[in-house]
């Protein structure tokens, strides 16, 4: 008997080979753009499940990738089903606007929910797209049109209370569920695509054109974001700005672009022509670094890319005997305006508490995570590196305790559970510690604390 492989090719002729057609139909599914199209993805289990504290909703969630929990009920089982009362206040808002004269209030809520839907069913291919996972199985057609009206309903109405000082978004009006809320609806992976939202609010509160007020849309979240991050100012982002989930908005309303930020530099020194000291810092190109740097000892490898000690600065401590003074800044343009001058080192104050550790956490993993939203990001690597100057600088308790007494640090959470936090964060950040934003700065104080040992 021929061997199968003859069998299939004797002659000339070929025969049907289900194997190489079903692997000929994943490949041409394979997008031909060479970049990643999505935008929203979930973490490598390696890192999500060693803190799923820090990456995975507590009590509701958002997109399809818990949508299995809170159908199961399990820990997300009661917000599912608020959610759907809020859906029924988000209808009675928009509901009007959708009924005809014979209509009562039970045919302007259909009327207004089947515009919803009509638009999550228009919108559903390219929305899958923005996934980094399939779950076509799991969710077919109408039940992904259901998740997108639901969910996008849910967090308008969510922040059109927030903006009122309501606490009836979350359930039962719990102020401690509500901020559990808050923070799972900026969680890397429970998100839908922010387009979904703007059509959603575009047909709840039409222009007079018909079209959809997107200013109006993006201070319902700008408002509600201002004040999460230390120090930090309300960024409104660019008119035009492709905006992908509410965590990539988050990101855009509270980091800042000090590279090309000119004009902000500009209005606080007159001229532009004396910039402070961390300006300079950002817009600085690190020097290379000296081949000797090849016998450094290693403190971690991300993807590649080898983190060294000659990378780093050293401990707060350490910094402390070597000379160096930490001194809180008194007028920071954000949160990472951290500059470096003649031995002191300026840090705007921080609180570490649980609210801050999973922001942090979710906004390190969203410039880490690739896709289309983290290449197009102004800001770069510029909270990774912020992140790893924190981790730099606490190693130990003592350390902590070095920036508490100097005002820089206000740690809310246990000593050694902010030394396992930095560590676990920065472990898992794969970037330049040579050239990012921050690297003058790290160069400098490894520098100084060189020349006073």
């Amino acid at each position: 008997m021929e061997d199968d492989d003859d069998t299939r090719s004797s002659g000339g002729a070929f025969f049907r080979d289900t194997l190489v057609e079903a692997m000929q139909r994943r490949v041409d599914a394979v997008p031909s753009d060479p970049e990643d199209p999505y935008t929203i993805f979930r973490l490598p289990a390696a890192v999500r499940e060693l803190h799923r504290d820090l990456y995975e909703p507590k009590v509701v969630s958002v997109g399809p990738y818990y949508h299995h929990r809170a159908r199961a009920g399990a820990g997300l089982g009661a917000a599912q089903q608020h959610k759907w009362r809020l859906l029924r206040d988000f209808l009675s808002r928009s509901g009007q606007r959708h009924k005809n004269d014979d209509d009562d209030d039970k045919g302007a809520g259909i009327s207004a929910l089947g515009a919803y839907v009509r638009a999550a069913r228009a919108l559903e291919a390219e929305a899958r797209r923005c996934y980094a996972e399939a779950f076509d199985e799991a969710l077919g057609p109408d039940d992904f049109a259901e998740l997108l009206v639901l969910d996008g309903c849910f967090l308008l109405e969510f922040f059109l209370r927030k903006g009122e000082g309501q606490l009836a978004g979350a359930p039962g009006g719990a102020k401690w569920a509500w901020q559990h809320m808050y923070r799972d609806v900026l969680l890397l992976d429970n998100q839908i695509p922010f387009f979904v939202i703007e059509k959603l609010h575009g047909i709840a509160f039409p222009t007079e054109d018909g079209g959809t007020d997107r200013d109006a849309l993006v201070d319902i979240f700008c408002k509600a974001f201002a004040g999460d991050l230390p120090s930090s100012r309300p960024i409104r982002p660019r008119s035009g700005k492709t905006i992908h989930h509410l965590l990539h908005l988050h990101y855009e309303c509270n980091v800042r672009n000090p590279a090309t930020d000119t004009a902000d530099k500009s209005s606080r020194n007159g001229n532009g022509s004396n910039a402070e000291a961390s300006l300079a810092v950002w817009k600085q190109q690190p020097s290379p670094v000296p081949s000797s740097r090849s016998s450094s000892t290693d403190v971690g490898a991300m993807n590649g890319q080898r983190l060294t000690t000659t990378s780093m600065v050293p401990q707060a401590s350490k910094m402390e005997e070597a000379g160096v003074t930490f001194k809180r800044k008194a007028a920071p343009r954000d949160m990472f305006d951290v500059s470096f001058r003649y031995g002191v080192l300026h840090v705007p104050a921080f609180v570490l508490d649980e609210a801050s550790k999973v922001l942090l956490a979710n906004l390190v993993a969203f410039e880490q995570g690739g896709g289309r939203a983290a290449r197009q990001l102004e800001g770069g690597n510029l909270v990774t590196g912020f992140v790893a100057l924190l981790g730099s600088l606490v190693g130990a308790p003592r350390d902590v305790e070095v920036l508490r007494r100097c005002g820089v640090m206000h740690c809310m959470v246990a000593h050694d559970d902010a030394v396992r936090y930095f560590a676990h964060v920065v472990q898992y950040a794969t970037m330049d510690y040579d050239r990012h934003l921050l690297a003058c700065l790290f160069r400098d104080i490894r520098e100084h604390c060189h020349w006073n040992r």
